[in-house]
């Protein structure tokens, strides 16, 4: 079985010049994947930037480096993750500058691999635009549709955005517009303020998406909410597939993005979600628009990135291991 076995992050597989493999997994190149559970990939790929000029894609670099902090050894659950879960790394695709098109399609040849070697993918973004091709790789290697669930403050409906559909501003559209996904069992959770259209919310009514706003959230509880979001996205008996767009996140937590954004969901609030969402298994996962170069050198919002997938392993090994919600107070 291939573990994680280091005493000191220098021992560390490296992807490229300084750059670990994340959270020191072993490194298998694309072409030879096999025996594993999940495979995690960098898609370092900036299109339209929208505010701040992106740097998205220098996010799978920099959240593999603060992945170190990290150990397979998970308190709140108070078990090894990596004794219940395969994984490993397998670098980034190869994006081609100025080419969307072209980009995505690489990134969908490589899911189709992942697929192939009977693992999910989890993916560093890179901006928002990367998780339609994810979803739509997936989907047509798989021959069959899952839930979609989504962290984010915004509901990225546009149809195009500067005469680009492939866009930071479009993913959930054209999720929407493939075959295999029902718009019905996809959720948004965190969505609020002043920076999305006035056409975003009739149009995600109509396509029957469940936008679960921060004030519900507020109201409700985390803890609520991403159940429901589970069981709606779940309900066909599939796991889902999880985006996390870091720009959910309160700036307090998370400045280091390019679509940056005050009053926004804790990082204990997106940590809870995490677990709860991931608690079935995933379709796959994603963590996208980390800029880390808008963080100083601080690195927080790379590492609650990272932080993030570590629990999403988790929460799909204690699965296996007869662990889930062993983390949750309020369930002993």
């Amino acid at each position: 079985m291939l573990k994680r076995v280091i005493e000191h992050p220098e021992q560390a597989p490296r992807i490229y010049g300084d750059v670990p493999s994340f959270m020191a997994l072993p490194h298998q190149p694309p072409h030879a994947l096999s025996k594993l559970d999940a495979v995690v990939f960098g898609m370092p790929f900036d299109g339209l930037a929208t505010l701040r000029g992106g740097a998205t894609r220098h996010a799978p670099a920099v959240i593999r480096k603060m992945s170190m902090l990290y150990g397979g050894y998970n308190l709140d659950w108070d078990f090894e993750v990596f004794d219940y879960l395969t994984a490993a790394d397998c670098g980034d695709i190869d994006v081609v500058l100025g080419n969307a098109a072209e980009s995505y399609r690489r990134l969908e040849m490589a899911v189709a691999e992942i697929v192939r070697a009977g693992a999910f993918p989890v993916m560093l973004g890179g901006d928002h635009g990367v998780t339609y091709p994810a979803v739509k790789g997936l989907t047509e290697s798989l021959g069959r549709g899952f839930g979609v669930i989504i962290f984010d403050t915004h509901l990225d409906l546009c149809e195009q955005y500067r005469n680009d559909r492939l866009s930071r501003a479009s993913p959930l559209k054209r999720i929407c517009e493939l075959e295999h996904i029902d718009p019905t069992r996809v959720c948004v959770i965190g969505a609020k303020g002043p920076r999305n259209l006035p056409e975003w919310m009739p149009l995600a009514r109509d396509l029957g998406i469940r936008i679960f706003t921060l004030a519900e959230v507020d109201t409700r509880g985390m803890r609520a909410v991403a159940e429901e979001a589970l069981a709606l996205a779940t309900s066909e008996g599939c796991p889902p597939y999880v985006s996390v767009d870091i720009d959910a996140v309160d700036a307090a937590f998370a400045p280091g993005t390019n679509s940056v954004d005050v009053g926004g969901l804790t990082s204990r609030e997106i940590i809870m979600g995490t677990r709860i969402v991931c608690e079935r298994g995933v379709a796959g996962f994603d963590v996208v628009e980390v800029a880390p170069e808008w963080d100083g050198g601080s690195h927080i919002t790379s590492a609650l990135a990272a932080r993030l997938v570590a629990e999403m392993f988790a929460a799909v090994a204690a699965k296996r291991a007869g662990k889930s919600r062993a983390w949750d107070f309020m369930a002993q």
